[in-house]
C-alpha cells in the first residue's frame, strides 16, 4: 500500500510552498488509495511553537487536507531516535565525536578560505575505544556522527529521473547532536523507516539530503522510499517566493479572503500539464500523478490566483457565498450584484457599504477634483424624484438634460455619487437596491467636500 507524509516544522505559519507539498501528498494518496502522514518536525527546540504547529493544523484543515495518521511529534520519539543511534553505534557505522565548537568553526572557516563546501576533517573517525571511553569519563561533551561509507549513490527521483551524487557528497554528518537531540536528517530516516513510507514527496531544495538518508537507510538494513522532488515556488523576479513578493502564507491568503478551493486548485497545478485549470476536488484527485510535477522552478502568479478566485464566487450558489464571507442573508440581493466582479471574499464585503455607506471614497473625490464645477451636477441631483419610481434609464436622461455631460462623463460622475466608487458593478443593476436615505448622504458629502449649497 502506498503512505506518503507531510512533515512540516512549526517554526513558522503555513507557507504557500509547502502547501504544495501538502497538496501533492495528499493527492497521490487519494489517488492510490493510500494513507497520509502527518508528522510534526519539531526537534529544533528553539524556534518550534506549538501556536504554529496549531495554526498548520487549521489550515490543512481549512484547505480540505485530512490525514490517516498522526499528527506524530518528533519531540516525542527522542527515546526512539537514541535507541537507533545505539545500533549504529554497534555496528560501527556511526562514532562519538568530542570536537569542540571553536575546533569545528576552524575547519569550517579553512574550508572556506579553500573555496571547497564545510566538511568535517575525520579527527574522531578512529577514536580508539578507551580513548572515547576516557572522554566520556571526564565528562567531555560529545555528538555522534555517521560513519560515511564514502560511495557515490544512484537513485531514480520520480520527477528528476535517474540522480547521481560522488562518493564525496556525503561526509561524516551530525545524527546527534550535544543536547541529545537527533539531527534533520537522522529523525527524518528514522521515522520513514518506522512508519513505513513508500513515498517521499517534497521539495527539491531537499534533493541533496536524500543521498545521507538512502545511506542511513542501507546502514540499517532497511529499503528506501521512492524519492520526488517537485520544484519550488518562485515569484515574477524569478526568485524563491518570499515576503518581499507579498503575501505567501496560507493565513494571508485566509485574510484577504481566497476561498480555500481555490488555493488548493491553484497550488495544485503549478507547474503540471493539466486539460483544464478549475477543478472540482474528485478530478484533481483522479488527475494527479507524481510525474506531472515540474522539476523547473514555477512561478507563483498572483493575478492568476485572484482570476480564480474570482471565477469561483461569480460561480457560487449564492447561498453559499454568503456563509463562505459571513455576510447576513439580508444581503442577499445585493451579494447576487456584487458576485460577479468580486476578486476576493474581503471585496465583496467591502462593496457592500455600496448600498449603506455615506461617504465618497478619496478616489472618487480626487476624480470629481479634476473634473472641474460641479454647481450643475448637484443642482441636477437635488431636483431628482429619488423617490418618486425613477428608473435608472429615467434618471440617465434627466441629468443628461440637466448638465450636458455626456454619457461617459455622466456614467463616471452617477457612479461616484450614488455608489461613493470609481469602479463597482453595473450601476443599473445597483441602481434599484439604493436607499434613498443612502443616495442623500452622500449627496451630503459631496456638497460638504466642495462647498456646494
Amino acid at each position: 500500500m502506498v503512505k506518503v507524509r507531510f512533515a512540516p516544522s512549526p517554526t513558522g505559519y503555513l507557507h504557500v510552498g509547502n502547501t504544495r507539498t501538502a497538496l501533492a501528498n495528499y493527492l497521490f494518496a487519494r489517488k492510490e488509495n493510500g494513507i497520509l502522514v502527518l508528522r510534526i518536525e519539531d526537534t529544533d527546540m528553539e524556534r518550534s511553537d506549538t501556536a504554529y504547529e496549531a495554526s498548520i493544523l487549521e489550515d490543512l484543515r481549512w484547505l480540505g487536507i485530512s490525514w490517516e495518521e498522526g499528527p506524530f511529534r518528533q519531540s516525542e520519539r527522542i527515546q526512539t531516535y537514541r535507541t537507533y543511534i545505539d545500533v549504529l553505534l554497534e555496528k560501527g557505522d556511526a562514532y562519538k565525536c568530542f570536537c569542540s565548537k571553536e575546533r569545528l568553526e576552524e575547519i569550517k572557516a579553512l574550508s572556506v578560505r579553500r573555496g571547497e563546501p564545510p566538511r568535517y576533517d575525520g579527527t574522531c573517525r578512529n577514536l580508539s575505544g578507551e580513548a572515547v571511553h576516557r572522554m566520556e569519563s571526564e565528562g567531555k561533551p560529545y555528538v555522534v556522527r555517521f560513519r560515511s561509507p564514502r560511495r557515490a549513490v544512484r537513485f531514480t527521483d520520480l520527477i528528476h529521473g535517474e540522480t547521481f551524487f560522488p562518493d564525496d557528497h556525503v561526509d561524516d554528518f551530525i545524527l546527534l547532536k550535544q543536547e541529545l537531540t537527533p539531527s534533520y536528517n537522522f529523525a527524518v530516516t528514522v521515522d520513514d523507516m518506522l512508519m513505513e513510507i513508500t513515498h517521499v514527496i517534497r521539495g527539491s531544495d531537499h534533493l541533496s539530503n536524500t543521498p545521507k538518508q538512502i545511506l542511513l537507510f542501507q546502514a540499517l538494513d532497511r529499503t528506501p522510499p521512492q524519492y520526488a522532488h517537485h520544484s519550488l515556488l518562485t515569484g515574477p523576479d524569478r526568485r524563491p517566493l518570499s515576503k518581499r513578493h507579498g503575501a505567501t502564507q496560507v493565513r494571508e491568503f485566509r485574510d484577504i479572503g481566497i476561498l480555500p478551493a481555490v488555493l488548493a486548485n491553484y497550488v495544485a497545478i503549478i507547474g503540471r500539464k493539466v486539460k483544464k485549470e478549475i477543478m472540482e476536488r474528485d478530478e484533481m484527485i483522479n488527475t494527479f500523478t507524481v510525474k506531472s510535477l515540474s522539476s523547473s522552478d514555477s512561478l507563483f502568479d498572483m493575478g492568476k490566483l485572484f482570476w480564480f478566485n474570482k471565477e469561483y464566487i461569480r460561480n457560487m450558489p449564492v447561498e453559499n457565498l454568503l456563509g463562505a464571507s459571513d455576510i447576513p442573508p439580508k444581503y442577499r440581493d445585493e451579494v447576487v450584484i456584487l458576485q460577479e466582479n468580486s476578486k476576493t471574499l474581503a471585496e465583496l464585503k467591502e462593496y457592500l457599504d455600496i448600498f449603506d455607506g455615506t461617504d465618497i471614497k478619496d478616489d472618487g473625490i480626487a476624480y470629481l477634483s479634476a473634473f472641474g464645477d460641479l454647481t450643475a451636477v448637484v443642482a441636477a441631483m437635488d431636483g431628482l424624484p429619488l423617490d418618486g419610481g425613477l428608473t435608472f434609464d429615467d434618471i440617465v436622461k434627466e441629468m443628461e438634460h440637466g448638465t450636458g455631460l455626456t454619457k461617459r462623463d455622466l456614467f463616471m460622475v452617477l457612479r461616484i455619487i450614488l455608489t461613493g466608487r470609481k469602479s463597482g458593478p453595473p450601476l443599473k443593476e445597483v441602481f434599484p437596491l439604493l436607499k434613498k436615505d443612502t443616495v442623500t448622504k452622500r449627496m451630503l458629502c459631496l456638497k460638504r467636500q466642495f462647498s456646494l449649497s
